[in-house]
């Protein structure tokens, strides 16, 4: 049974719908990609953006949930390249990433905004006009600013960036998508997970004898369009 602890229930659902997808082409997958040409370059330049389930994975618990968002939006580079002349399953992308960070409690919903530069190894499979994603990388980022939504104060107030708050967000991604080609333009559909090795904000905030660590985490589905250089 797959196992992912470290997602909330709905990140869950969404990723096995995802997978089950993706490995009912399997077979059909296995008999195309020995056909595909070699040697492969290709250069692309596109936009994508998409849905967003951000979360804050905080021990002890916060009893937080998902905060939903649509603020996602990227200028990517794609290059496509063969392996000593005989792989052609490889790439790497690039680009900015503008996003949010969030987590909502019983006390407070506090939404961070993000500027992400993203360094992705993208494996892909070709078979007629479409291609099957496979994406493994990491990613850097700057979380610019913060906003806090509670009961008393529902349109938000800003947060005062202190020692307490952390610009510096890093961490890894992976993640599985469908591609249609139709020269000279690609059109992707992607699902990702992102998981951030960099805390949220220091860990004695809320207490300095009782520690509370939170790592950040987005589930995201974007449509992208990108074009042939």
């Amino acid at each position: 049974m797959l196992r992912l602890p470290f997602l909330p229930n709905k990140s869950k659902i969404l990723i096995v719908v995802f997978l089950l997808a993706v490995s009912a082409t399997c077979p059909f997958m296995g008999h195309v990609a020995r056909a595909q040409t070699l040697p492969y370059k290709q250069h692309m330049l596109g936009v994508r953006g998409g849905y967003a389930l951000n979360t804050v994975h905080f021990n002890p618990g916060r009893n937080q949930k998902d905060v939903p968002s649509w603020k996602n939006a990227s200028l990517l580079y794609t290059y496509y390249h063969d392996l000593w002349g005989n792989l052609p399953y490889f790439g790497v992308q690039t680009g900015f990433t503008y996003t949010q960070q969030a987590y909502d409690t019983p006390d407070v919903k506090r939404v961070y905004e993000v500027l992400r530069v993203p360094l992705t190894s993208q494996f892909h499979i070709d078979f007629w006009k479409m291609r099957v994603l496979i994406n493994l990388g990491c990613f850097a980022g700057y979380r610019m600013s913060a906003t806090d939504f509670t009961e008393e104060q529902p349109e938000g107030v800003p947060v005062t960036f202190d020692c307490n708050h952390i610009y510096a967000d890093y961490g890894f991604q992976g993640g599985l998508g469908f591609a249609l080609v139709l020269k000279p333009f690609e059109f992707h559909i992607e699902a990702n997970y992102l998981y951030s090795l960099s805390m949220i904000e220091n860990y004695a905030l809320y207490s300095n004898e009782s520690y509370t660590y939170g790592y950040p985490g987005q589930l995201l589905f974007t449509f992208g369009l990108f074009i042939h250089l």
